[in-house]
């Protein structure tokens, strides 16, 4: 039996999956220490990174943010983790799953200097993991330990959360 699928063009795309994307970046020090900024509208810590601009890739995502939060530069990114969130129904019609991509921007160069995006990111610092863990949202800590597992082994991982606002 075969079906015909007579969609309008508009049809078709409101039943298309949307989502919210976001990237973050990775660092580290040569001691193994995590980069994490604490931004002013926020009260857990995050890695450095954000939301993605209309026409711009994860990579390039991730390495705008980073600039703009922190000054600093990387080279190539190489993506560690990707993770997908499950919508939060009580968003209404704003309710669209996330999907978050983690890169890894690899050991900061010592004597670095962090220049802060003052209007967004209050501080920052190098904690070890245990540490960046406890002051991440923990649904991001579950983020951070596959990107960490991920540098370690090479390959990189798919994750799945239960919806929740927030990096």
């Amino acid at each position: 039996m075969t079906e015909t699928w007579a969609l309008t063009e508009e049809e078709w795309l409101s039943r298309i999956v949307r989502a919210y994307i976001g990237c973050s970046v990775l660092l580290t020090d040569r001691d193994g220490k995590v980069l994490l900024l604490q931004a002013g509208y926020r009260d857990h810590w995050q890695l450095p990174g954000g939301e993605m601009d209309p026409g711009e890739g994860p990579a390039e995502c991730a390495a705008r943010e980073l600039r703009e939060e922190t000054g600093l530069s990387v080279g190539e990114l190489r993506l560690l983790v990707v993770e997908w969130r499950d919508a939060i129904p009580d968003q209404g019609e704003h309710a669209h799953p996330a999907v978050h991509f983690t890169f890894d921007g690899g050991t900061v160069a010592p004597g670095a200097v962090v220049r802060l995006q003052p209007e967004e990111i209050a501080d920052h610092g190098y904690f070890t993991p245990a540490r960046a863990a406890a002051l991440l949202h923990p649904c991001a800590v579950h983020r951070l330990t596959g990107a960490l597992e991920a540098r370690r082994t090479g390959a990189a991982a798919l994750l799945h959360s239960a919806g929740y606002v927030g990096s």
